[in-house]
């Protein structure tokens, strides 16, 4: 007989006693994962696979499960390091409860997990909105994050709680909508932590996120990197892994200034269009087209004309784009409602 089950008269854990279980072992160092029912762990349940089992016991919509969900570890990804989940995220939602697919900021924390956040930004990036349409918000206050973990889409559920450091959020560090997809991928993809979410690829990502393959391409001409952008496709690009955490790049418009390239990263695809090295617009006609590539870690960039090297905003002919990039990955159009 299974440890856990949910039959239909009574169920084996009431809402109680699954939170006063999940209170004992909170602070348990031992255990790699945030600590869960001890009879889980030896029914050797992957960290998601314990919160389905106890969201089975526990009915999502009934008032008096709200408390006893909101304080199941199995639920809750380890932070890193030794920080609590005690930020909150507010979901906007309309007068029926339903998410408001409104745009958002994207931007890596202190987190090593560009290869997600890229292609998170860079989704959002084509369609405003994106981030938003990923989450729903349940009757009791919790959250389910819509990602592509296995052959289908599934909901992970969340409380809507995320750390006050080392996560994503906007460009002023604020959590936001973008802290609880990345939550959620910590929880499926990082097995129940967010040190599991530092380091992957960009194609991993997409799938995670629109359940479409991507996997890496060499970088193209930008002819074809802009019509991939016409047709509502969100584009990555990646740099090659190196001992140095730069790579610092001439300048065309002047060789004595330079451009920040982060080694082992990953940056969001902007746009193609006829500008100079500061992003400034040129006449029409004017050679050559760049790729506008944005670092997921944010930042201000020098002012035009400083001596800093730019470092958030690239502006790349087709020469250094080739020259200082391994690879792109391009996800499917969004333009269409998912």
């Amino acid at each position: 007989m299974p440890l856990i089950s949910a039959p239909a008269t009574a169920p084996l854990i009431t809402p109680a006693d699954a939170g006063a279980l999940n209170a004992e072992l909170l602070g348990e160092p031992d255990s790699r994962f945030t600590p869960l029912p001890r009879l889980l762990r030896r029914a050797g349940f992957y960290h998601h696979r314990a919160a389905r089992a106890i969201e089975a016991l526990i009915p999502a919509s009934a008032p008096e499960a709200a408390a006893a969900l909101a304080a199941l570890p199995a639920l809750e990804p380890r932070a890193r390091g030794s920080q609590a989940l005690d930020v909150r995220v507010e979901v906007p939602t309309d007068e029926t409860g339903r998410v408001i697919e409104t745009p958002v900021e994207v931007q890596q924390g202190r987190l090593g997990d560009c290869w997600f956040i890229a292609a998170l930004a860079a989704c959002e990036h084509t369609r405003p909105g994106f981030t938003a349409s990923l989450i729903d918000r349940l009757p009791n206050g919790l959250i389910q994050v819509r990602l592509r973990t296995g052959l289908r889409a599934r909901a992970v559920t969340i409380s809507p709680f995320v750390p006050a450091r080392h996560r994503a959020g906007d460009s002023r560090g604020r959590a936001n909508l973008a802290s609880l997809v990345e939550k959620a991928a910590a929880v499926t993809f990082g097995r129940g932590t967010y040190a599991g979410i530092e380091h992957g690829f960009a194609g991993n990502a997409f799938y995670l996120l629109t359940g479409q393959m991507a996997p890496a391409r060499p970088v193209p001409p930008l002819a074809t990197v802009q019509s991939w952008l016409g047709t509502g496709r969100p584009v990555v690009a990646s740099t090659l892994l190196r001992w140095k955490p730069a790579r610092l790049l001439p300048r065309e418009d002047d060789p004595g200034r330079q451009i920040a390239v982060m080694n082992g990263h990953v940056y969001v695809v902007c746009g193609i269009a006829r500008v100079d090295e500061d992003g400034r617009p040129l006449p029409a006609g004017a050679d050559p087209l760049r790729i506008h590539l944005r670092n997921p870690l944010g930042g201000a960039d020098p002012r035009p004309g400083s001596r800093r090297p730019r470092r958030t905003d690239l502006y790349l002919s087709e020469a250094q784009f080739r020259r200082i990039f391994l690879s792109v990955n391009v996800g499917p159009s969004l333009t269409a409602t998912d």
